[in-house]
């Protein structure tokens, strides 16, 4: 601003001292003496050379002379403006004022003192428009009739529709940092900010909050079976359908994936927001065509209501996290609150994974052996390595059970790893005890079947051990075997063929899978699942059905075992049926490593062997 100031007054002095000079040079001619001398023709040579528009007005607006630059930026010559207002003839339609305040027009001197500025959209002779940035000074005269306003004006149109590029272009980038490329609502950075703002002012405001929290069913079959193509096109229709149902009510995102999120600010009660989370479960199971599909999508969709909003953001998402995860543990396409029971659950669950963490990092889980009895050699011939864990309120467990395979891979494939490590060191032990060749069984999931790392970690135990690989049966569970799917382990059983490793398949009949598995599997052994076993003293039927698993393996050179057998009748039953090898209470329960080794030296059947 001093800049400004400065360049004014230099400016008021130049011209004053033109015109002053003007006038005085007239004088001197007529008397035959000039007074200015050189310093006019300065003085004129920089104002007629300016860039800068120069005008000079009266206390009343009227112009009373002009520079050559001013008439370049408007178009007007100096004689057609001179004794009119510059709001007459320069104004763009939006400015103008009416003719009678023009007329009525005066400088309000307090208002324009020196370095006053001002922007504004005038229009030239030719209609152009342009913007005018304009200077004003005030040469005071001895009265205020006779001060005069002398106003420098620039052309600065193209700063101006520069800084509107620019400011277009902070908006777009703001735009598209704040919103999801694929369906043009608010993405997760702006969600975050916004429920920030939005849980503060509820705060204060003392009111309630709600979240809505929803991700698409099986949404990644619709990818692997129609393509990434078909599936944009669903989450564009989700983002469509949470708007329409959340209206202006506040704001809807897409935090990832799937997933989406809605932040109700409205003042909302829990009937209300139950009612909108019913109505976006209506509409997102109505078909959605794409191109000539029509494809059933449904969702899970998790609610939240802060009452008088006395919870922070990230407390907020983590309860929305924690009341989706209820409402498709409970069977999806449906509705689940946050409760505070949940909540509590929550923090219990997360607890007992923590201590799960820091036992699986320090080893201290449990290998459990099962012996496996073959009634041809009348003796146990391998046994099958399991994981347990003690569990800080549930004693021993089976931690796999507790783990949720698409969210807890990694820690699966870890305590996968642990029975199988263990397994391979005890079996050896066993060996070498008992000079019996004990083969080692051990099930495994897809959680370390498609980790990068298995076949290598399986080869380097095997080397360390001096473990033939042939002597480890991986049993896999009929119902992750989906040879026909995407995610299924098809391309993935190649691994195991390469070690050398036998496969089994685990659990057969129990109802997850069919014969096709048996075929396409490569499999060496079947293992019957103990949901048959345990029926097979109840009838002919059950039984029956046993002996053609049995029958079919034989005819497929596969070998039969049966788990879960715990009484001799049932053992007794499986040995006439054909069935080679068995496992269950009827030989014994799990045992550790130590139990296992004085079990085999006392072993004696307690069942018929002929």
């Amino acid at each position: 601003m001093d800049l400004i100031i400065c360049l004014v007054a230099v400016v008021v002095f130049f011209v004053i001292g033109y015109l002053s000079g003007l006038r005085r040079n007239a004088a001197a001619q007529d008397t035959g003496v000039s007074e200015f001398g050189n310093d006019a023709a300065i003085l004129k040579l920089v104002v007629e050379h300016a860039h800068e528009g120069l005008v000079m007005q009266d206390i009343y607006g009227r112009i009373e002379w002009t520079n050559p630059a001013y008439s370049r930026i408007t178009g007007y010559s100096a004689e057609e403006i001179r004794g009119r207002r510059p709001q007459e003839f320069i104004l763009a339609p939006e400015s103008q004022i009416p003719p009678e305040e023009i007329e009525t027009y005066k400088f309000d001197l307090t208002k324009y003192q020196s370095g006053f500025e001002e922007l504004i959209r005038n229009r030239r002779k030719n209609g152009e428009y342009f913007w005018n940035q304009l200077t004003f000074a005030v040469f005071e005269g001895k009265t205020s009739e006779a001060s005069k306003i002398i106003v420098i004006c620039r052309d600065v149109t193209s700063q101006v529709e520069h800084m509107k590029e620019l400011e277009l272009a902070r908006k777009t980038l703001k735009h598209q940092a704040e919103h999801d490329d694929l369906t043009g609502i608010a993405n997760r950075a702006k969600l975050s900010k916004f429920l920030q703002e939005a849980v503060s002012a509820a705060n204060e405001a003392e009111r309630n909050i709600g979240i809505i929290h929803f991700d698409l069913d099986h949404f990644k079959e619709i990818n692997d079976s129609h393509g990434h193509g078909v599936g944009d096109a669903v989450l564009r229709h989700a983002a469509n359908v949470l708007k329409s149902v959340l209206g202006d009510r506040g704001l809807a995102a897409r935090t990832g994936g799937d997933e989406f999120i809605a932040v109700v600010c409205e003042p909302c009660s829990r009937e209300e927001l139950q009612a909108l989370g019913s109505r976006l479960l209506d509409g997102l199971a109505k078909p959605v065509k794409v191109d000539s599909l029509s494809l059933q999508v449904s969702v899970s969709v998790g609610l939240v209501l802060a009452e008088n909003a006395k919870s922070s953001a990230s407390e907020l998402i983590n309860r929305a996290d924690m009341a989706l995860y209820a409402a498709k543990k409970s069977g999806r396409s449906r509705i689940a609150w946050y409760t505070d029971s949940l909540g509590a659950a929550h923090r219990h669950k997360r607890m007992t994974m923590a201590q799960l963490d820091q036992d699986l990092e320090s080893g201290r889980l449990t290998l459990l052996l099962e012996p496996q009895y073959s009634f041809e050699h009348q003796r146990i011939i391998g046994y099958e390595a399991s994981a347990c864990w003690l569990h800080p309120s549930q004693g021993l467990v089976d931690p796999v059970e507790m783990l949720s395979v698409q969210e807890d891979f990694k820690r699966i494939a870890r305590i996968e790893h642990f029975a199988l490590r263990g397994g391979i060191t005890e079996i050896k032990r066993l060996r070498e005890t008992s000079n019996h060749p004990f083969f080692l069984s051990v099930n495994l999931t897809g959680a370390s079947l498609k980790d990068a790392g298995f076949k290598d970690a399986v080869a380097d135990l095997c080397e360390e051990n001096l473990f033939a690989r042939q002597d480890i049966v991986v049993e896999l569970d009929e119902s992750i075997i989906r040879l026909d799917e995407p995610e299924g382990l098809g391309d993935h059983l190649g691994k195991i063929s390469e070690l050398g490793c036998q496969i089994a398949l685990d659990k057969f009949g129990s109802g997850n899978g069919g014969a096709g598995q048996l075929i396409h599997l490569n499999a060496n052994r079947v293992k019957i699942s103990p949901l048959l076993i345990s029926g097979l003293r109840d009838g002919t039927s059950q039984q029956q059905l046993v002996e053609s698993i049995i029958r079919l393996a034989v005819t497929l050179g596969l070998e039969t075992s049966a788990a879960g057998v715990n009484t001799p009748e049932e053992a007794g039953i499986l040995r006439k049926s054909g069935c080679a090898v068995i496992q269950g209470e009827v030989i014994s329960k799990p045992m550790t490593p130590r139990q296992a080794e004085l079990h085999f030296q006392d072993f004696m059947p307690q069942f018929e062997t002929h």
